[in-house]
């Protein structure tokens, strides 16, 4: 399989990935995804912020341009449903990107 292609299937899996990650936590009940773990990240919401964060690393790196950011995560996260928006505008623009190169 050619680097192309293999950037095509693995943008569409990424894609599918978060589609079942994000629907996992909306299904939790109330409160789950946000409620304090003994984590790296302490919780659900902010795990799935730090994969945003490097999604948009990675991007910044593919584009040619700073980043900004000084960590692998935020200090705070946004709410879940804003959270699912961003990574969703993400995941199309990679598709997109795939598909033009």
């Amino acid at each position: 399989m050619s680097a192309l292609k293999t950037a095509r299937m693995l943008t569409r899996y990424n894609t599918w990935a978060n589609q079942v990650f994000y629907d996992s936590v909306f299904a939790l009940p109330p409160g789950e995804a946000e409620k304090p773990r003994a984590t790296l990240f302490k919780n659900i919401v902010h795990t799935l912020n730090h994969n945003y964060v490097i999604d948009s690393i990675f991007r910044a790196h593919v584009e040619g341009r700073e980043h900004g950011y000084t960590a692998r995560n935020t200090t705070d996260h946004p709410p879940l449903a804003e959270l699912w928006t961003v990574q969703q505008e993400f995941d199309a623009w990679f598709i997109r990107w795939s598909d033009c190169h």
